[in-house]
């Protein structure tokens, strides 16, 4: 994250996101955050999250229960997840084989991809 708009709620927020490794929602970062020192607004938590969602240095999805969770990534980088499903954990996935995908839907179908989004689900090294 970038010095110049980081305040000690951000901070925070950014720490607890980090930690976890995983999507968490709004709800869940701000139960997290409060740890007795620090006390931040639920409306805090989803300015914060929003605001780096708009500079691209958090992702987001929707969870099954239709909530929104986000997760800090790198905003340079295109890279996709793969999601445990038993304990949430996410791994970064290069996915340099995709260029494929996108040559084959150019030349086949005449269609000039823009962008993609996918995910992979499964389970992590530790729950396999």
């Amino acid at each position: 994250m970038r010095a110049d708009y980081v305040t000690r709620p951000r901070e925070r927020i950014a720490e607890i996101m980090r930690a976890g490794q995983r999507f968490l929602t709004a709800a869940e970062i701000h139960a997290l955050v409060q740890d007795g020192e620090t006390k931040i607004a639920l409306s805090t938590v989803y300015r914060t999250v929003e605001h780096w969602l708009s500079k691209g240095e958090v992702t987001s999805r929707v969870e099954p229960d239709g909530e929104a969770s986000y997760m800090l990534c790198e905003p340079d980088r295109h890279h996709h997840h793969a999601i445990c499903r038993n304990c949430g954990r996410v791994e970064d996935v290069d996915c340099t084989a995709l260029d494929g995908v996108a040559e084959s839907l150019r030349a086949t179908h005449g269609f000039v991809l823009d962008g993609h989004a996918m995910e992979f689900q499964g389970r992590c090294r530790e729950c396999a």
